[in-house]
């Protein structure tokens, strides 16, 4: 299973800067419903990195990619250069807070736009424009993606993730039917944010009920307040990904088990934020930890905001193992086209860190076959293959050609 570690903006918060006048048009109605007179609507969705990416317009531009994020309150737009092409006028300046003590960065919002998703339209809706160079995912999917979209959408309809065919659907009403060997369990929303009680047993504690942040926005299986670190005495340093404040970094362990109401998963990998990530403007946050998509990716899963349930049935990949990064490299598809693929980081002590291969290197082929003529997906599955698959691989640093092969290692 390929496992790329991605940091969801789990808690934003948007402070007025400058006010300006309420305009006229904030007095209608705001928030997405239906155009057509159907029970429920079947979107497309793209599945990456356990990550759901699905296609939006913003007052009639063509279609734009958003990650479906339970973590994020307001729809924040990542690429600044869209506000821009299509004339997206800031209304006010906002601070955007985000994880870690340097987390802070002031962006802007634009008002009273409309968004449209097929049969379905957004009205008179709000939008955080980033600054440029703040966050890109587009580098991470090897494919455009634009922003992150959660609360604003989610509060309006239930939800159900598709995650082997790649499709949501989307349910008018809370009247859709709940089938067979399916578990209904009790949703809360503290802050916008959907949260559930689990149970996790370690080496030797266990911890009969935690509350968990929902979030569909985060790539990995858990995340974890270090409080909890002895649930898993091994444990490797990890590389968690990117955010407003930087790189994020900290450990990753091995649970025995979590248990989701009557689901048990097996050796669920449970990722330790480093505790200065684990605050907001300077002050620490009250924070258990995360289900992210490693997790919620083996179900078929309903979210339902309006009536407090999260409904989930098991998928054909409920039994598969957990696997850290085998390889040890983290990768991202740099270029135009998304064909420059460069090591982003490298893990100490994995694989990769021994054979000398570091940050910034490219790589420009993989068993004989040149990578310009891949996608970022299919080197990541090169990278991804069983446990002991061995692969020779060749990279650019600076000037120089060099070629190593490595062979994929579990080292938890």
């Amino acid at each position: 299973m390929r496992l790329i570690k991605f940091w969801s903006l789990i808690i934003i918060a948007v402070f007025q800067l400058n006010t300006v006048p309420v305009k006229a048009a904030e007095e209608r109605p705001q928030g997405f419903s239906f155009d057509v007179n159907y029970r429920s609507l079947k979107i497309p969705a793209r599945i990456s990195h356990n990550l759901i990416v699905v296609s939006m317009s913003i007052n009639g531009s063509p279609p734009l990619n958003f990650i479906l994020d339970t973590g994020v309150n307001t729809t924040i737009l990542t690429e600044p250069l869209i506000a821009f092409a299509f004339d997206l006028e800031i209304d006010e300046l906002v601070y955007v807070v985000g994880l870690g003590s340097e987390g802070v960065v002031e962006a802007g919002m634009v008002r009273n736009l409309t968004f449209s998703m097929p049969g379905i339209t957004g009205r008179n809706m709000n939008l955080v424009v980033l600054p440029e160079g703040i966050l890109s995912f587009s580098e991470i999917f090897g494919f455009q993606v634009h922003g992150i979209m959660g609360y604003d959408f989610f509060k309006e309809f239930p939800v159900r993730v598709n995650y082997r065919r790649e499709f949501i659907r989307v349910y008018q009403n809370p009247t859709y039917r709940v089938r067979r060997k399916s578990r209904v369990i009790p949703l809360t929303l503290e802050n916008n944010k959907p949260y559930i009680d689990v149970s996790l047993e370690g080496t030797t504690e266990r911890i009969d009920s935690l509350r968990l942040l929902v979030d569909l926005g985060a790539t990995s299986p858990l995340f974890l307040n270090r409080k909890y670190k002895d649930l898993t005495p091994d444990r490797i340093t990890s590389y968690l990904g990117k955010g407003i404040s930087g790189e994020l970094t900290g450990e990753t362990g091995r649970l025995e088990k979590i248990t989701i109401d009557e689901f048990q998963l097996k050796e669920p990998l449970a990722s330790y934020p480093q505790k200065e990530f684990l605050t907001l403007a300077n002050l620490e946050i009250p924070w258990e930890g995360i289900i992210g998509g490693g997790i919620l990716n083996r179900f078929h899963v309903t979210i339902d905001y309006p009536s407090g349930k999260l409904i989930l049935r098991r998928n054909r990949g409920f039994n598969k193992p957990f696997h850290t990064n085998m390889s040890g490299m983290e990768v991202i598809a740099e270029g135009a086209a998304f064909n420059n693929f460069v090591i982003n980081h490298v893990r100490e002590n994995s694989v990769a860190w021994e054979q000398g291969i570091l940050p910034g290197d490219q790589i420009i082929g993989i068993e004989n076959k040149p990578t310009a003529k891949l996608t970022l997906e299919e080197v990541l599955g090169y990278l991804s293959q069983d446990e002991g698959t061995s692969l020779r691989m060749e990279f650019l640093r600076g000037d120089s050609i060099y070629r190593k092969s490595i062979r994929l290692r579990e080292d938890i």
